[in-house]
């Protein structure tokens, strides 16, 4: 498998009206899915940044190499361990699963802790190289590192991408979907682990935003907005005239109604 200037750019190319689409999709069904829906933008963004670091290497630019290094990392290391669970946080409701959620949320700035010697001075922290045909960056020589090793901080990095993946229900999707796109991640984070081990980093990353195209799937089948206003409407109803504990609408109930508001609709 061979990485280039070529595939981190037409990688950008795709994820961005992706995102935009997942944006737009959002904006007009459910504020709260904007995080989650800006996530291949965020993808394309950095993948972009990796293909400003091929150009660098092949024009012998240290500069560029290292100021699109920075900004690619950023996104590995720090901004998708905190990003990934809050934008999760965000669209639950469920009590137990918003209470794993925001530990992780609350937990998440460790991440900036590690990045931050990189983005002080990437002189003495990184190094950036090409082997066998992917980048490779050296970050043996972190502080963090020597807090915990590289393999403990690996196994956390994935329970902060594939834990909220798994706990949280954002759609109407069920327990199969959610565990198939938990696998389906640490899959590629095992994959990226074992067989291109010397450039972990990079090559995990540019999976991982393969597979961030999946949410535009997913938001294709986001309810509009008036859907949203309908169901919360129904919740709080039967909150108020409950004479017992309270107890939120039946799931199962929201997607019947979800499902005769498209059928009046397209029948009108």
């Amino acid at each position: 498998m061979c990485f280039s200037a070529e595939a981190s750019f037409s990688a950008s190319a795709v994820l961005l009206p992706a995102g935009a689409y997942c944006v737009n999709r959002a904006a007009r069904g459910n504020w709260s899915f904007l995080p989650l829906g800006i996530v291949p933008i965020a993808f394309s963004v950095q993948q972009a940044a990796e293909g400003f670091v091929w150009l660098g290497v092949s024009r012998d630019d240290g500069a560029l190499v290292e100021r699109s290094a920075l900004v690619f990392l950023f996104f590995a290391l720090a901004f998708w361990p905190i990003w990934i669970p809050l934008s999760m946080l965000l669209t639950e409701s469920r009590r137990p699963a918003k209470r794993v959620l925001l530990a992780l949320v609350v937990l998440s700035p460790v991440w900036l802790w590690l990045y931050a010697p990189l983005a002080i001075d990437p002189g003495r922290w990184l190094s950036t190289t090409v082997v066998h045909h992917s980048i490779a960056y050296d970050m043996s020589s972190l502080p963090a590192l020597e807090v915990a090793p590289r393999w403990v901080w690996r196994v956390a990095y994935l329970a902060f991408i594939c834990l909220p993946l798994f706990v949280a229900r954002p759609g109407p999707g069920g327990n199969a979907v959610r565990l198939g796109a938990s696998l389906l991640v640490a899959a590629l984070f095992a994959v990226s682990y074992i067989v291109f081990w010397y450039a972990f980093t990079s090559v995990w990353c540019f999976f991982a935003a393969l597979v961030s195209l999946l949410l535009a799937l997913a938001f294709s089948q986001l309810p509009r907005r008036e859907v949203f206003m309908l169901i919360a409407g129904l919740t709080a109803t039967r909150l108020r005239s409950s004479t017992g504990p309270r107890q939120p609408f039946p799931s199962k109930r929201k997607h019947e109604l979800i499902r005769n508001y498209y059928k009046n609709t397209l029948s009108t």
